[in-house]
């Protein structure tokens, strides 16, 4: 009888903490796409990013997210042009509980690099590679403000200069606002 009343009690309490969420996500790199290689002089250049959220909110502080975020001018500063894809999935978990809660957040992300076809620089338009980040979530009510930073470590060189002047910054930094439901 006690293990049927705990899981009467327990049971809808857990289903109830497990909603979803979806929102907008949009933000910017903090650092460039390309880096010199040589003595060539590349302007800082920042690229916009937006996209949806989803988010899978478990017990115990953790989630699982998958984004789609639109990173537009991508190689603008030495290539005309050039957008990606990222599709990072990844897991976080909530340090605090209340409505300011800090954040971990890590996983994996694929990108797609479009807009840039036929160039003898682009090695691959695809890559893979580590998500790592941190921030804090704000609950007003029914509304959910994030504002994180997140480290995007990739596994390829999509670009290289054929002359060896340049290539893609396998490092990337981004700030991102999240406004979620």
């Amino acid at each position: 009888m006690k293990t049927l009343l705990w899981t009467l009690l327990l049971v809808p309490t857990l289903a109830a903490a497990q909603p979803f969420g979806v929102g907008v996500k949009l933000g910017s790199t903090l650092n460039n796409a390309i880096t010199a290689t040589s003595t060539l002089s590349i302007p800082d250049d920042h690229h916009f990013i937006v996209g949806p959220y989803f988010e899978v909110r478990l017990p115990f502080g953790f989630s699982a997210e998958f984004d789609a975020l639109h990173e537009s001018s991508l190689y603008s500063s030495v290539l005309n042009g050039g957008s990606a894809w990222q599709f990072p999935v990844m897991a976080k978990y909530k340090l605090l509980k209340g409505p300011v809660k800090p954040y971990i957040e890590g996983g994996v992300a694929f990108s797609h690099i479009t807009d840039l076809s036929n160039i003898p620089d682009l090695n691959h338009s695809g890559n893979f590679g580590v998500v790592l980040g941190g921030g804090v979530e704000v609950k007003l009510l029914a509304p959910r403000i994030s504002a994180e930073i997140r480290y995007n470590g990739w596994a390829l060189k999509n670009i290289q200069s054929p002359t060896g002047l340049f290539e893609s910054n396998q490092n990337q930094v981004s700030f991102l606002l999240g406004l979620g439901f």
